[in-house]
């Protein structure tokens, strides 16, 4: 089973689309979390999504940083395969799921990165990009005790990610699955401007964190097989 988790504030429309393309593109049975502010004022138009949809699991609960939410939904996942996704997001393509599966066998001991394309051509932003919707396995949680790096308020979690994978040799892009982003029509909404104002404490978050990069890349190293 694969575990879509997702952090959302004052998008249940969005949420929906997003559940509506999850459904109608997996192949298998497979599962999306969600996590609501409680603070959020369509936190009731999110409870009838949810129901509507017969989500098993939701989480409604304190206003955190994007990084605590997605770790927070992580406690909760019942899939091996962890898949940090947004709201903003739609799937596009059909069993993505089992090409999932597929790339997941390739290390047997279950350490690797597992990214997709996210429909963006934006090449200036170069290596960023490279990295969208990161999936591990629940194994390569174990080992670093969390998720996603919980340095981060909202952004340099994928490239974190995607640099620790790179390291390893334990890269794999899935080129023909789309995880749409659709940014464009997102970014300047109030959830979007929310997350701009932490641009700046997470770039200063990235330049000191090399000691606790290196520490987690030796341990992903020890248990390698």
């Amino acid at each position: 089973m694969i575990s879509l988790l997702c952090p959302t504030r004052g998008r249940p429309k969005e949420a929906e689309r997003l559940i509506k393309s999850f459904q109608k593109t997996q192949k298998n049975e497979n599962e999306i979390l969600f996590y609501v502010q409680n603070d959020d004022k369509f936190k009731k138009d999110y409870v009838d999504l949810f129901n509507k949809y017969k989500l098993k699991t939701f989480i409604i609960g304190l206003h955190m940083p994007t990084s605590y939410l997605w770790n927070k939904l992580s406690e909760y996942a019942q899939g091996d395969l962890l898949t940090l996704i947004g709201d903003d997001v739609e799937i596009l393509s059909d069993h993505w799921d089992d090409k999932f599966e597929y790339a997941s066998k390739q290390y047997k001991d279950n350490i690797f990165v597992i990214t997709t394309q996210d429909g963006r051509t934006d090449k200036k932003a170069g290596r960023y990009l490279r990295c969208p919707h990161p999936t591990v396995h629940r194994r390569w949680k174990e080992i670093l005790g969390y998720f996603v790096p919980p340095f981060f308020l909202h952004r340099y979690l994928d490239r974190y990610t995607a640099d620790l994978g790179i390291s390893l040799n334990r890269y794999i892009e899935i080129k023909d699955v789309v995880f749409n982003h659709l940014k464009f029509m997102s970014i300047n909404d109030d959830t979007g401007k929310l997350s701009r104002l932490w641009i700046k404490d997470d770039q200063k978050n990235f330049e000191i964190t090399k000691r606790y990069f290196d520490v987690d890349l030796e341990l992903l190293k020890k248990n390698i097989a």
